[in-house]
């Protein structure tokens, strides 16, 4: 047996669901024997990846209680091979995999998907944030209308359960409230700010223009389409808030192609 086909059958002993020996590990007189040496590492890398989850996981895992979440994490372990370098983006699907599994407690998906979401902005890629003065500077350098660029870890989350109140309960060690169907879903917001993760729930005039924003659309495309989509709404005075919430929220950043380093 070859270097590669020593990998691949180990591959495939690691990966079955059940351990089993192998003809092409030597047995020993003593001490173990080659399936239970072999059934060390099957273990183990289990282990490994229903720890990555439980860690990415937290608020879910509490959510679920520790029998049923580990049920559930050892069922995806098994039918989601780990294919990342980086093991921290092991988990990708788990929030599709619970909605499919507990098809009937939606909220749990909703729960997965924040938590996922949170954690990907806490190691999302770094940016320069924009300030007041880098826009005052846009305004008057540019002689076309400004398009904004949202910080790389910006995500949105649309809950249609109280999923967000589930989540703050589970935070402050308090009882989960009883699960209920919002009358209109919500958006939340996620993106780090400073080394922190945020979030927090959006208007709907706000996360249509987050929208028109991570489109890149233009800031005087971005207001005809609130005007249309919110007619009995002040659209200049309202986006003219939220603007300047977000640059203190700092979720839009700078693109080096538009602001100088005198600016910055």
């Amino acid at each position: 047996m070859n270097l590669r086909e020593l990998q691949t059958n180990f591959q495939h002993t690691l990966l079955d669901a059940k351990c089993s020996g192998a003809d092409w590990v030597r047995e020993s007189p003593r001490g173990l024997s080659s399936r239970d040496r072999l059934a060390i590492y099957h273990n183990a890398y289990r282990i490994r990846l229903k720890d990555v989850l439980l860690d990415t996981f937290e608020h879910t895992a509490v959510y679920l209680g520790d029998d049923w979440f580990h049920k559930l994490a050892a069922a995806y372990v098994q039918s989601h091979h780990s294919t990342f370098t980086n093991i921290g983006l092991y988990g990708r699907e788990f929030p599709h995999f619970l909605a499919d599994q507990l098809a009937d407690d939606n909220e749990v998906s909703e729960l997965a998907l924040m938590d996922w979401k949170l954690r990907r902005a806490f190691d999302g890629a770094d940016s320069t944030v924009m300030s007041h003065d880098n826009l005052q500077y846009l305004a008057n350098a540019e002689s076309g209308s400004i398009s904004l660029q949202p910080v790389p870890t910006l995500s949105i989350s649309t809950q249609h359960y109280n999923t967000l109140d589930i989540w703050h309960a589970i935070n402050q060690d308090q009882l989960t409230p009883a699960v209920e169907r919002l009358p209109q879903p919500i958006d939340i917001l996620i993106w780090r700010k400073g080394h922190s993760p945020h979030f927090r729930s959006l208007a709907k005039i706000e996360s249509a223009a987050i929208a028109c924003v991570c489109s890149g659309d233009k800031l005087e495309a971005i207001g005809a389409a609130l005007e249309k989509d919110f007619p009995d709404v002040d659209v200049a005075t309202e986006f003219g808030v939220m603007l300047h919430r977000w640059l203190d929220d700092e979720i839009i950043s700078i693109a080096s192609k538009n602001v100088d380093d005198d600016a910055r």
